[in-house]
């Protein structure tokens, strides 16, 4: 998830050049990034497509469910790229209905226990809060370009760009591992016949999270459990939408096709984590 958000934001920022004419738009970011979760980890990552309908009714791009041991987070996730000016196209009338998109996204959520989320992809420049920093040698700190945050804030700011919820976000990784991290590439030269031949190694390091970065992300990750909440034997003290128990009926029950289409949904993604072990300095206040 942390390649696949950088290469987001490398991906955009080359698309928002003067000098390069190529489209990079929210349907193929999606496609291509679930398509890749797929196919890397083909053991734990279920993807499901849907029909589509000429008219979406609640906007939603796919519907997102994290499987652990104690509990099951479900979201329903609509993709929003930044504009080249940087804006955030939020307000989206749906020709259908007459209804706003977000409202009809969240309407949507609130019915199946869902948490309605945006997926947010930027190009490096687009970010301040997220932007990468410098660090020490040759390492560089990935391109976080796949933001989360919550319609329901996104509802209540009505923002114009991303710096008006940029705080409120976290990167989609988060998800799995809450730390930052920085990689470098490492090469190896071998000659032959007096040519260079360079091969590169890829390599990376885990960079740690700083206290005072730790107390600006804090409230924004409390809408999100952590792998080890989903897994862990007592849930998380907090309140989290979309978050439902194991022991729950709703766990085990998955919509048909036919009702997954009624309701507009194009991809239904399963990431199942129940074999992942609980780290042992398990802290759902740690970021």
């Amino acid at each position: 998830m942390l390649e696949l958000a950088h290469a987001t934001s490398k991906n955009l920022g080359f698309a928002h050049r003067d000098d390069v004419h190529v489209s990079y738009g929210e349907e193929t970011i999606t496609e291509t990034n679930l398509l890749e979760l797929r196919r890397r980890h083909p053991t734990i990552v279920t993807l499901h497509t849907f029909g589509k309908k000429k008219e979406a009714l609640n906007g939603a791009d796919w519907e997102w469910h994290i499987i652990g041991r104690r509990g099951k987070f479900r979201m329903r996730v609509q993709a929003k790229r930044l504009q080249k000016n940087g804006a955030l196209k939020i307000p989206h009338k749906v020709k259908s209905s007459g209804a706003q998109q977000i409202d009809l996204l969240s309407k949507d959520a609130k019915a199946n226990r869902l948490q309605p989320i945006y997926c947010i992809y930027s190009a490096e420049n687009q970010r301040n809060h997220w932007a990468t920093k410098p660090t020490p040698g040759d390492f560089v700190e990935f391109e976080y370009g796949c933001l989360l945050v919550s319609a329901n804030t996104v509802k209540a700011i009505a923002p114009k760009a991303l710096g008006d919820i940029e705080t409120h976000c976290i990167p989609w990784h988060y998800l799995v591992e809450r730390c930052r991290y920085v990689g470098a590439e490492v090469s190896d030269i071998l000659e032959v016949d007096g040519s260079e031949m360079r091969f590169v190694i890829a390599s990376g390091v885990l960079s740690s999270v700083t206290d005072e970065a730790r107390a600006i992300d804090s409230v924004a990750v409390r809408s999100f459990p952590t792998l080890d909440e989903l897994n862990a034997s007592v849930g998380p003290s907090r309140e989290i939408d979309g978050l439902i128990d194991a022991n729950d009926p709703e766990y085990e029950r998955r919509s048909s096709e036919e009702e997954y289409r009624e309701r507009r949904i194009g991809r239904l993604v399963e990431i199942d984590v129940r074999e992942i072990p609980v780290a042992e300095d398990d802290d759902e206040d740690a970021v």
